[in-house]
């Protein structure tokens, strides 16, 4: 197997004796145990006369058995407790270009799931970044990327209440350059995913550019409900159509970034009969069905949709009202629906 070596010349006892660490970032983040995984890479100290030892009173040399797993990157050095680091070094291990061209070439059978500045697929478990006409300008800013479960106690305990769990990364770690394209591709959880924030981004400035992702199933369930509502004509027209259809109200708006749904949505519904509201709702008249986008809808294809269930109410709905807002400075925009006579 693959080994990593450490060779100094000269040699003198005290310059092994402090504790060497070794941090290996696997290509598959999967490939480290649980407990790994949220730190990114796998711990490896060790002390330098456990490996290896003198070979000569000038020389001293020792060697460390690398995983099997393919490796992103490493970084090791000597740390003294208090003191820090007495040196560290790091090193990026490309992808193979092999690998790079293979993928690409799957590519071109398939559909992004997204596009922004970079296109998106989605295969197995994996997220795949794509630039056709790329430079190093293009790639230099990091990237970010959360990833949020369905079900939150597939997180890691620390990254519970935060709710997704942060796997940023610098290009070259993941991806390369080849015949003036750029390609980077990202293990993605075992476990189901329902959403996936993910772009560039520079510290002090912001955001490059930055998108919404959705897993499957509901990636198909919104693409669905699209293709049904190009029959239909929306109820309202506003920042967002709406359409009412039965049980549901959906919010669909056709050039869509994720700017557009980061403000909160609400929705009060009137029933006709106020009886028919809860006893602490009846004096205000009308049910609070308030909402962030990303639990009810998603981002698909420049596009966002989300579609919220209505209470089925014996007297039926008069008249909703919905719309976004943002606590303290009042409403983005607001429409009125009123039920067909």
């Amino acid at each position: 197997g693959k080994e990593l070596r450490y060779v100094r010349r000269p040699c003198a006892p005290e310059d092994i004796e402090p504790e060497f660490f070794l941090h290996l970032t696997p290509r598959d983040l999967t490939d480290l145990p649980t407990q790994e995984q949220e730190s990114g890479f796998a711990r490896r100290p060790f002390h330098f006369a456990e490996v290896g030892g003198h070979f000569a009173p000038w020389q001293c040399a020792a060697q460390i058995p690398l995983p099997k797993y393919p490796i992103a990157a490493l970084r090791t050095g000597q740390h003294l407790p208090g003191r820090g680091d007495l040196w560290a070094t790091e090193l990026t291990i490309p992808p193979d270009p092999g690998q790079l061209r293979a993928d690409y070439a799957a590519l071109s059978a398939i559909q992004p799931a997204a596009r922004a500045y970079f296109a998106l697929y989605a295969i197995a478990d994996r997220l795949l970044y794509f630039r056709e006409t790329c430079t190093d300008q293009d790639t230099a800013a990091g990237f970010f990327l959360h990833i949020i479960p369905e079900e939150p106690t597939d997180l890691p305990a620390a990254r519970r209440a935060a709710g997704f769990v942060h796997r940023g990364f610098a290009f070259d770690r993941w991806g390369g350059h080849f015949a003036g394209k750029c390609l980077a591709a990202i293990a993605l959880p075992d476990y189901p995913i329902k959403e996936i924030r993910t772009g560039q981004h520079i510290p002090g400035q912001g955001d490059l550019w930055s998108i919404v992702l959705i897993a499957a199933p509901e990636y198909d369930q919104l693409r669905a409900d699209y293709a049904a509502l190009s029959a239909a004509n929306p109820a309202a027209r506003d920042y967002f159509d709406l359409y009412w259809q039965d049980y549901r109200l959906l919010y669909l708006r056709e050039s869509c970034a994720a700017a557009d749904t980061a403000a909160n949505f609400f929705l009060h519904i009137v029933p006709e009969d106020v009886a028919d509201l809860p006893a602490d709702r009846q004096a205000a008249g009308f049910a609070h069905r308030d909402f962030a986008f990303a639990r009810q809808g998603g981002h698909f294809d420049g596009k966002c949709l989300a579609a919220v269930d209505l209470p089925d109410y014996p007297g039926g709905i008069k008249e909703m009202r919905t719309g976004q807002f943002v606590p303290g400075q009042g409403d983005l925009w607001s429409a009125e629906l009123m039920a067909a006579p």
